[in-house]
């Protein structure tokens, strides 16, 4: 019988978490059928809530099936007995951000580009964290270390992946080892990698429409303060800043109810404009931790914060230093 693997990225999947899941998946087949192991393993990428629009986009513009959608890792039914679940975890390595039942689960790897947290193993396993800008690159690195031969349609969707996730190479978490990956992915596969990523974001759109709840929530992430604080970090990157604020009032009544409902000490909406490269600071719940931090005074209409791009370096990072 051959044993299943899940690649899952963390909860609210952003295009990194889906893309990570999609190629490290294929890497590890591939790793898999090299040493003749195929029959007995499988590695089955998979996600923990809709796909972003624009990994949906570039999914089926490379005729690759969807990651499929799972609810948790908890044990599975298998001739009456209970199985527990392989995974590999991509993009993440926190319990509040992992799948429910992880708890449940047999970690058998890590691939992340993130802080070291709070999820645990019972066994030495392959951790493999790089201080760079995206996990997409870090599976670049393994296939070109490996030497696996990685497919034009992989290569896009780990290209798509290291853009967003680094803001087209404009975010202080790009390193140059995220520089030379783009350049090489962009070269194998004859695009200019700056048009590539603006076209990219331009498949977002539609924000004037979209359901209050997608717009705030769709990249979003709880992080703990301490034993007795979490806060909710979520980020919007946007090439039309003036039409997300326009339903500011809509997103702020939103934001309440998420403090409300979950016991956040505050939620956090990054509205991220590309173009502009800054931030619009949008602020529910107790914004005293954030007003200290940033030495600031939240405010109705947003506080704008140029050259913040990054969520995981610029925000989450000093808010839980504090």
């Amino acid at each position: 019988m051959t044993a299943k693997i899940l690649v899952v990225g963390h909860r609210n999947p952003d295009n990194d978490s889906i893309s990570a899941a999609v190629g490290y998946a294929h890497l590890k087949n591939a790793l898999a059928a090299r040493d003749g192991e195929a029959e007995a393993v499988e590695y089955v990428p998979a996600r923990l809530g809709p796909l972003p629009v624009e990994s949906a986009w570039l999914l089926e513009r490379n005729n690759i099936p969807e990651p499929v959608l799972i609810d948790s890792v908890n044990p599975v039914e298998r001739d009456g007995e209970a199985v527990v679940q392989k995974v590999i975890l991509v993009d993440h390595n926190e319990v509040a951000q992992a799948a429910p039942g992880i708890e449940n689960a047999e970690v058998v790897e890590i691939i992340d580009h993130h802080r070291i947290a709070d999820v645990t193993t019972a066994n030495p396993i392959l951790f493999l964290n790089l201080p760079i800008g995206s996990t997409a690159t870090i599976v670049t690195l393994q296939f070109r270390q490996t030497g696996i031969d990685l497919p034009d349609s992989i290569a896009q969707i780990l290209l798509s992946a290291i853009l967003t996730d680094t803001v087209i190479m404009k975010s202080p978490t790009c390193t140059q080892v995220d520089i030379d990956q783009v350049k090489f992915l962009a070269d194998k596969l004859g695009l200019d990698a700056v048009e590539f990523g603006m076209e990219i974001f331009r498949t977002r759109g539609g924000e004037d429409k979209m359901p209050i709840a997608k717009l705030v929530e769709a990249d979003s992430k709880e992080f703990k303060v301490n034993d007795d604080v979490t806060v909710l970090i979520a980020q919007r990157e946007t090439v039309d800043l003036p039409c997300v604020m326009g339903r500011e009032a809509e997103i702020r009544e939103h934001m309440k109810k998420l403090v409300e409902d979950n016991g956040y000490e505050f939620a956090l909406l990054l509205v991220t404009d590309i173009l502009a490269e800054g931030s619009q600071f949008i602020v529910e719940g107790d914004a005293a931790r954030v007003n200290r931090v940033f030495d600031i005074e939240c405010t109705e209409g947003g506080n704008w914060m140029p050259g913040v791009l990054s969520r995981k370096k610029q925000v989450a990072a000093p808010i839980l230093a504090s």
